[in-house]
């Protein structure tokens, strides 16, 4: 449309200065100026000029702590632990100590534990989330695997000792050697871990609620624990086999602790002997049911190696199960020793 306009008056301009000086050199200036104006309006566009401007790709980019804190994630995350072990070094053990207001300890060491994992580790995963409440303060909520096959099993071996005097960490009395505990397949199915700020009147703390499946494929007690290269002493053992732990109405995870409904309290309190670290979970018995659980343990044996070479004696208890089982309440105070 603009070249179409610089055509249509180039004649009328040429007219008009046909009676004034240098008329013929004004036109012809005129004319070519327009006329190269034209053809730069007419010409086709060069190729950078016919692509348009791309977009720069999308990357990652660093976050301000004030744009940090307005990031929101509506579907939570989900993880697994593929591949997850803990060993412990035979020269440097790995130790978990509870050292008592009394003086005494009871330690956990030469700590191994490790997990198997399912073909697809994504397939059924760990899923944490940040949950509003109608009710209450929001709920950071960890929903365990439901591990149906129950291919994601633990695997934990500890050594485990008790001392009835420690001095400056060291035990300076009598130190029972209790031997090695040994829990293999075990598996979770369902359930989970839910924590919010207690709303408690007058109690600060955290509230939980906690419930799942539990399976276990054995438990073993060695007396006579491991040797220097940390081979375990199977001569003399109690075993229990194939433990179970399920609702008793459902089968399915058994509730502790419920957030909503009754949850549990985990907080540091003092009394008159100091501070401690509380754990405490309380049910009524009559508007609310406790739920129930139920426990089932395939085998119990013992075994006691012979002496001088003769065959071991196997003591073979069978199976037992409690069908329903109740925890009205459940209080539990860890304090440090004094």
């Amino acid at each position: 449309m603009r070249a179409s306009a610089a055509r249509s008056k180039l004649p009328g301009l040429a007219r008009a200065c046909e009676d004034r000086p240098g008329a013929a050199a004004l036109a012809t200036h005129a004319g070519g100026a327009l006329a190269l104006a034209a053809a730069a309006l007419l010409a086709p566009a060069s190729a950078e000029a016919a692509v348009p401007a791309q977009p720069q790709a999308p990357g990652l980019r660093a976050l301000a702590d004030d744009e940090l804190s307005g990031v929101r994630g509506a579907d939570g995350i989900a993880f697994n632990l593929q591949n997850f072990s803990l060993t412990s070094s035979l020269d440097h053990p790995l130790t978990l100590t509870y050292l008592s207001p009394g003086g005494s300890s009871l330690a956990l060491s030469g700590l191994d534990l490790s997990r198997s994992d399912d073909a697809d580790p994504f397939a059924d995963s760990y899923f944490l989330t940040m949950r509003s409440r109608a009710t209450g303060p929001d709920v950071i909520a960890l929903d365990f695997p439901l591990n149906a096959a129950g291919n994601q099993k633990w695997q934990l071996t500890a050594d485990f000792a008790h001392c009835d005097a420690v001095t400056a960490g060291a035990c300076t009395g009598t130190n029972f050697l209790g031997g090695t505990l040994q829990i293999q397949d075990l598996t979770m199915k369902g359930g989970g871990l839910y924590v919010s700020p207690s709303t408690i009147a007058d109690t600060q703390g955290i509230a939980f609620g906690l419930g799942t499946q539990l399976d276990i494929g054995s438990l073993s007690v060695y007396p006579r624990g491991r040797d220097a290269g940390g081979i375990i002493d199977t001569g003399d053992k109690l075993v229990l086999q194939g433990i179970h732990l399920a609702d008793a109405t459902t089968g399915g995870a058994w509730t502790l602790a419920d957030l909503d409904r009754h949850p549990g309290l985990i907080n540091a309190d003092t009394d008159g002997k100091g501070s401690y670290l509380h754990i405490q979970v309380g049910w009524p018995t009559t508007s609310d049911p406790v739920p129930a659980a139920s426990l089932r343990i395939d085998n119990l044996t013992f075994t006691t190696a012979g002496a001088g070479g003769a065959p071991a004696t196997v003591t073979n208890l069978g199976g037992a199960s409690i069908a329903s089982m109740q925890i009205n309440y459940l209080d539990i105070k860890f304090r440090t020793g004094q």
